[in-house]
């Protein structure tokens, strides 16, 4: 039996893709045994866990902004000595870390333990040189180490072509090897084969993180009360700080409900309920201009709508012409001029379901990771 690794500093339940990615993995670990090191989220008490009894995910401290200074460098310490140590017990064939903050026992463990382990790294996000060197000093040092692994991986993969396009440029003249595209589609299970109406009053969902600053909530707040009634926005999120709570209490709109957040699993029967799913991220930073988020792929696997920040340019090419779901382009900074009546409009459109699974993408990855020898 040989062992694999996958090293994901941030909480497993927190990330769909990696859930996605262990679902899809348990059922074809044959002789393999996965070692996954994660942390647990500080907010967040609901773990995820694995079916397999061929996956051991072991938790290694917490994570999360909020926690003080302090514990949160202990957790650090504690996250990446304690997977060092489980790198160097179980001695994985191959290791597949998840960003750079997950990179540096990798780094150690490939260098001066067992230089013959095979890696692979997948970034969730794009971080710009220039995030790079105004954030974290951690994380800064760790990009400047784990540089040295990139001519030397098996699989390095990010989640769209404008984003890996702008990480090639951005190491240069350092060069990736074995460069992949690997999208954050939800599973085939999410499919509903049943396309959704759009009726007025019209039921807008938002899913996912949410914030006052990165995302068009304010334009979007107002432009559903101005439509008196034809259009409802409910937001299922576990980011709600009191300050989101306090404004949306103060607009005392009905049809603006925050609902707090549920598990992933439970997302597509909710989702099914909805018109139109929403994105809203203004793009305050490259990650989120060239992003083509989950959240896009979640809606029309549920049969809705999307409606998408015309800035987010990661997102454009999946704008649709004479299909539904419609996937519409919408300038959040203009919403005054946004005709409603055109956008639900499915005239002439034809019903084409949805192509974009995990199943189809995870296979590559999942094959490296698992091959033989």
């Amino acid at each position: 039996m040989s062992n694999v690794a996958i090293i994901h500093f941030q909480p497993l339940e927190l990330y769909p893709p990696i859930q996605n990615l262990i679902r899809f993995i348990e059922s074809r670990l044959e002789d393999n045994k996965l070692i996954i090191c994660t942390t647990a989220a500080k907010t967040n008490n609901r773990q995820f866990n694995s079916t397999s009894t061929k996956i051991k995910i072991k938790v290694l401290g917490r994570s999360g902004n909020k926690l003080p200074p302090l514990q949160r460098y202990y957790y650090y310490l504690v996250f990446n000595l304690g997977c060092l140590i489980h790198l160097i017990l179980t001695k994985p064939q191959r290791i597949l870390y998840y960003e750079t903050i997950s990179s540096f026992p990798v780094f150690i463990y490939k260098k001066y333990i067992n230089p013959k382990t095979e890696i692979l790294i997948h970034y969730h996000e794009y971080t710009s040189p220039e995030e790079y060197k105004m954030g974290m000093k951690l994380v800064k040092l760790f990009h400047k180490y784990e540089k040295e692994l990139y001519p030397i991986t098996t699989w390095i993969s990010h989640t769209n072509e404008q984003r890996m396009q702008h990480f090639v440029n951005d190491i240069a003249p350092i060069l990736a090897r074995n460069q992949y595209i690997l999208p954050n589609y939800p599973p085939k299970t999410w499919y509903s084969g049943i396309p959704v109406q759009v009726n007025v009053p019209i039921k807008i969902i938002y899913v996912g993180s949410f914030s006052m600053d990165t995302m068009y909530t304010l334009e979007f707040a107002k432009w559903v009360i101005s439509q008196n009634g034809k259009v409802t926005w409910d937001i299922y999120s576990p980011t709600i700080t009191e300050e989101i709570a306090e404004y949306f209490n103060s607009l005392g709109s009905p049809w603006i409900n925050i609902l707090g957040s549920v598990t992933y699993d439970e997302l597509p029967n909710i989702i099914r309920k909805y018109n139109i799913g929403v994105v809203l991220y203004n793009g305050h930073i490259p990650n989120y201009i060239y992003n083509a988020p989950n959240k896009l792929f979640e809606y029309l696997a549920c049969g809705l709508d999307v409606w998408v920040p015309t800035v987010m340019t990661g997102s454009l090419p999946y704008i649709t012409n004479s299909t539904y779901p419609k996937v519409i382009g919408i300038d959040f900074t203009a919403l005054p001029d946004f005709i409603l009546s055109n956008a639900i409009d499915r005239n002439g459109y034809v019903y084409k379901p949805t192509t974009y699974f995990c199943e189809y993408v995870l296979e590559d990855i999942v094959k490296q990771l698992l091959k033989n020898g």
